[in-house]
């Protein structure tokens, strides 16, 4: 008999390749390109999925609604990543482990508004999306962001911080009006 787990796992990568579906017409991935182009887009993240970190039993229980340790639900929760221009302004919540800095009353979320200098950005023509890498750093750490970018408008954040554990974000992309 297979376990609950494997089915859930099965379930899990069935929709993540469908989401990242490679079919794009050239159409689609002309005008994603052109969207990119114009570095005029929002990301905003539906899931959360921290590195796993140990020793946080009971944890799970704080968590929202349909969420587990290793995939966060961000349903009702405010997030975002505006690329406009030169400019990124970062809102993303943050979940895992603060290696060094912070300190009380400082925000815990990823926060990020200003100018970035360089962005790296690479096309995979097999899987059809875009990569796009943005290091920026403010007074307390650098962070480097990968936003991965599919036509159907699917998208994925990686966020690795000078100070904190990586964190992945999976949501949706749209271009700013």
């Amino acid at each position: 008999m297979v376990s609950k787990l494997k089915i859930f796992v099965l379930a899990l990568f069935a929709v993540f390749f469908v989401k990242c579906k490679s079919t794009a017409t050239a159409a689609e991935v002309n005008e994603l390109k052109k969207i990119i182009s114009n570095n005029n887009f929002t990301f905003i993240a539906d899931t959360a999925m921290p590195m796993p970190i140990g020793n946080v039993q009971g944890i799970e229980n704080l968590l929202p609604a349909g969420s587990s340790l290793a995939n966060i639900n961000l349903t009702g929760n405010p997030n975002f990543l505006i690329i406009k221009n030169d400019s990124i302004h970062l809102d993303m919540p943050y979940f895992g482990e603060r290696r060094m800095g912070g300190g009380y009353n400082s925000d815990n979320g990823l926060n990020f508004e200003g100018k970035f200098k360089d962005v790296e950005i690479d096309y995979n023509d097999k899987k059809k999306n875009y990569r796009l890498k943005y290091v920026v750093t403010s007074n307390q750490e650098m962070l480097t962001l990968t936003l991965t970018m599919f036509v159907n408008n699917y998208g994925s954040l990686n966020i690795i911080s000078s100070q904190r554990n990586s964190i992945n974000y999976r949501g949706n992309w749209k271009e700013n009006e």
